[in-house]
């Protein structure tokens, strides 16, 4: 069943979140309603939850009310031990065409477009540092902040159809924000030539730049989001909490050596933690 046409939720699905934006806690409790910006849903046989961008008809934009709604989200799930994934996926033909240009045209003073930018980067930020691997499934077209979106995930599952693009060119905005996320998946000069001439690129040319590990297809892409999501949550969930930790904050160091040092400090809490001792002890005893 492909979940990015119906409305009927998939049965395998457990403890189904519906969410209205709003600034209040309650915002996570049940509902039956199916309409909304987000749906969260909870999986916890298997500790996956879902987050889908639920605005099908305007191309699932990151507007101001879709940013608040999924940042409160990503709150509740980073706290929540429970869960050891995270997926992020769309319905309808798009993932996410990025920002709202109507939005910003119309309330557009620039208070306002920075105060919506660094918005969004908190949650771009966000997505980065959960504790949780996140993974992306991309059914379409995602652009600009979309894209964004997709590259800031930990991994990434796309349909053979789905387009990448970073294209704010084209209407002679240059796409400083996304930027950021995609040069830190893609070489310098694949990323230049996608911001400077806003030419979408395919699912196969992603998996070839970095920006997506693997395009299956349309008919496959949920099974496929689901087994690697399942895959990577039967992992010990300290061991991937500590690496994802550890691995980004490896990348940021200028030095080697300071690389090496915080690894190995890592490595050896590792080695101490009673579940690895057990798994390792389980092995060596074979």
């Amino acid at each position: 069943m492909m979940i990015n046409k119906v409305c009927i939720l998939p049965r395998h699905w457990f403890n189904i979140r519906v969410v209205k934006h709003t600034t209040r806690r309650a915002s996570l409790s049940s509902s039956s309603c199916c309409d909304e910006l987000i749906r969260r849903y909870d999986d916890t046989v298997n500790s996956v939850t879902t987050l889908t961008l639920n605005n099908p008809k305007k191309y699932n934009v990151l507007s101001s009310a879709v940013l608040d709604a999924m940042q409160l989200q990503l709150d509740d799930i980073a706290a929540n031990d429970s869960i050891s994934v995270l997926v992020i996926r769309s319905t309808g033909n798009a993932f996410s065409a990025g920002h709202d240009l109507k939005e910003i045209h119309a309330h557009g003073t620039n208070e306002e477009i920075v105060a919506l930018f660094q918005k969004c980067s908190k949650l771009m930020m966000s997505v980065n540092k959960l504790p949780q691997p996140v993974i992306a499934s991309v059914q379409g077209i995602a652009t600009a902040a979309g894209c964004q979106l997709v590259a800031s995930c930990d991994l990434a599952v796309a349909a053979n159809e789905a387009t990448f693009g970073v294209s704010g060119i084209n209407v002679g905005l240059f796409c400083s924000t996304p930027a950021v996320a995609l040069s830190r998946n893609v070489h310098a000069k694949q990323a230049m030539h996608m911001l400077l001439t806003g030419d979408l690129i395919s699912s196969e040319q992603a998996v070839a730049y970095g920006l997506i590990n693997k395009a299956v297809s349309m008919e496959t892409l949920e099974a496929e989001t689901m087994m690697l999501a399942k895959k990577v949550a039967s992992k010990s969930n300290y061991a991937i909490r500590l690496g994802k930790d550890v691995f980004y904050k490896q990348l940021q160091c200028d030095d080697l050596k300071d690389a090496y040092e915080l690894t190995t400090e890592r490595i050896a809490s590792n080695f101490q933690h009673d579940d690895t001792k057990r798994m390792i002890a389980k092995f060596v005893n074979k």
